[in-house]
């Protein structure tokens, strides 16, 4: 499948930014020619020509993620998920921590670990648990990624991760956890510890987290 890059909310002001750049190089090529010994427009020269370095770096600095996804799979995983996100402070930057949101305890779930990989596949910087004591359990991250759904286990004992996995929360770990974005599907899966690892259903779900990753990166303002 070939790669399909996009570059956050910034790139989709890429066309406006492009414009503006070629507009003030204009101007700067116009008052080269026109302007000999005018102090006023040598200042105006050279705050345009701040002006143009501003516009190149702020439309070439994006942070790019990988999906590895066509434009058509990516439409038929975001109209299936009909995906709702509020965002009140998730900004993209530092590491995140993927959890199960209804359970006290950090440790990985089936959930949690396709996020991971999802989000490694991705270029998403990911946390870790530094440090595990008898009574708490050391995150090194600035986000946690609260994800919704259920725990249980068959008769043999193998985890059974149900009724979730694309619905949940992003809390600010760096002040005191709190709420900035939620994000809501009416999908979810179900995956049973020891038969659903490497298969289709694996890469499908990855492939449904990277969709709703995107989407949250899209509504940072």
């Amino acid at each position: 499948n070939p790669t399909e890059v996009t570059k956050g909310i910034a790139e989709m002001l890429f066309p406006f930014l492009f414009i503006v750049h070629f507009i003030v190089h204009f101007i700067l090529i116009y008052l080269n020619l026109k302007v000999v010994n005018c102090k006023k427009l040598n200042i105006m020269k050279n705050l345009l020509f701040t002006l143009a370095l501003l516009v190149s770096f702020n439309s070439f600095s994006q942070t790019s993620v990988e999906l590895n996804l066509t434009s058509k799979e990516y439409k038929k995983i975001s109209k299936s998920l009909d995906l709702k996100v509020v965002n009140r402070g998730y900004d993209g930057s530092g590491e995140v921590f993927v959890k199960m949101s209804k359970y006290a305890s950090d440790r990985i779930t089936l959930y949690s670990k396709l996020w991971n990989e999802a989000l490694f596949e991705m270029g998403i910087p990911t946390g870790n648990i530094s440090d595990i004591t008898d009574e708490t359990v050391f995150i090194d991250a600035d986000w946690i990624i609260k994800i919704d759904g259920k725990i249980g286990y068959n008769e043999g004992g193998s985890e059974i991760t149900s009724g979730g996995g694309f619905s949940g929360k992003i809390v600010d770990f760096n002040n005191d956890s709190k709420i900035v974005a939620t994000f809501s599907s009416r999908d979810s899966m179900t995956f049973i510890e020891g038969f659903s690892s490497g298969t289709k259903r694996t890469e499908k779900f990855k492939n449904i987290v990277k969709v709703i990753f995107n989407e949250i990166l899209l509504t940072i303002k």
